[in-house]
């Protein structure tokens, strides 16, 4: 249809500007005047319907880009445990600043970290820690996220005990260090992925006066380190986790 027009009103200019020179009747100019507008028309018919062809057309459907999908930060809980025998305990100083660098560690090297100090790991009634499957069902119904591991974390005094009697200017043959232990609990079952241990760099000699609160708050000032070193093999393992 449209290439009819446009065929059509091509014919009618053509017959218009030289007709009159293949017959006299096409000569006058009221004649060529008006097959030249009635080719005009054509071609302006034409380019009307080309132009509503093109608006009324469906718009083709563009392929869906995929969208990208964030992957998720892994996730941990850290919880600390004054269960063991020797262990310090949480609401000491010394235990908060371990396990705040331990989790500040954590963060650092791009894993989430929910804070587990609200989850106890010690029976209350006979001082008993609890069962590793018992720790992450806890930890699993306090955090609404979810989470792909527990990190249960101990700090204690370490102990070395020297050959011989006590050496002079009042001091003992113990000597004192810093020791943590972490245990890493997969929370999709409760299994074990490891137990990491670290032990401060420095050690100290223990005066004979230098009772429980005296070896804590000296072995204190290193536990930072100590939850640190541990934390660096935690971050390794946690990476298999999921």
């Amino acid at each position: 249809m449209i290439a009819a027009l446009v065929v059509f009103g091509l014919a009618l200019i053509g017959v218009a500007i030289l007709g009159g020179r293949v017959t006299a009747t096409l000569a006058s100019p009221a004649t060529r005047l008006t097959l030249f507008g009635l080719g005009a028309a054509s071609l302006l018919a034409a380019g009307t319907a080309v132009i509503l062809t093109l608006v009324q057309a469906p718009a083709q459907p563009t392929a869906a880009v995929p969208a990208t999908q964030t992957p998720r930060i892994p996730r941990a809980m850290v919880v600390g445990d004054d269960g063991p025998e020797g262990s310090i305990r949480r609401s000491d100083p010394s235990f908060q600043a371990a396990l705040a660098a331990f989790e500040e560690q954590l963060r650092r090297r791009g894993f989430a970290v929910s804070d587990g100090r609200a989850l106890s790991t010690v029976n209350e009634l006979d001082g008993v820690r609890r069962a590793d499957t018992e720790i992450v069902q806890i930890a699993r119904r306090q955090q609404r996220e979810p989470i792909d591991a527990v990190v249960v974390f101990a700090l204690f005094v370490r102990l070395e005990f020297g050959q011989g009697g006590p050496t002079l200017a009042g001091r003992s043959n113990t000597i004192l260090s810093g020791r943590g232990v972490a245990t890493l609990l997969r929370a999709a079952d409760s299994a074990s992925v490891g137990v990491f241990e670290a032990i401060s760099p420095s050690r100290w000699p223990a005066g004979f006066d230098c009772a429980r609160t005296c070896q804590v708050e000296v072995t204190g000032a290193e536990a930072p380190l100590v939850a640190e070193a541990i934390a660096d093999q935690v971050v390794a393992a946690l990476k298999n986790v999921r």
